[in-house]
């Protein structure tokens, strides 16, 4: 073996427990994947069309980041409240 190899058990990665947040319900993640997307998409959308000069598409194009925004917020709060709901109820 050649030196600064590792070995097999060395190259072995962990994810530490502390950075794995536990209780988290599937829809939260598919909701920040797409609010993020859409939030993305928007503001990108947004730009081009400033750039091109092209004023009012881009504001619309700007306001449509709040929905997305506003989904992800909507669901944090659900997810949060379900969660208190349940520590309250062991």
């Amino acid at each position: 073996m050649e030196a600064g190899a590792l070995s097999a058990p060395d190259a072995v990665a962990t994810i530490p427990r502390i950075l794995m947040p536990e209780g988290i319900p599937p829809y939260v993640l598919v909701a920040r994947i797409g609010s993020i997307l859409g939030m993305s998409f928007s503001l990108a959308i947004g730009l081009l069309m400033l750039i091109g000069g092209w004023w009012i598409p881009s504001l619309i194009a700007f306001a449509s980041f709040v929905p997305s925004f506003g989904i992800m917020a909507i669901v944090e709060r659900k997810a949060s409240r379900d969660r208190a709901a349940a520590a309250q109820q062991r």
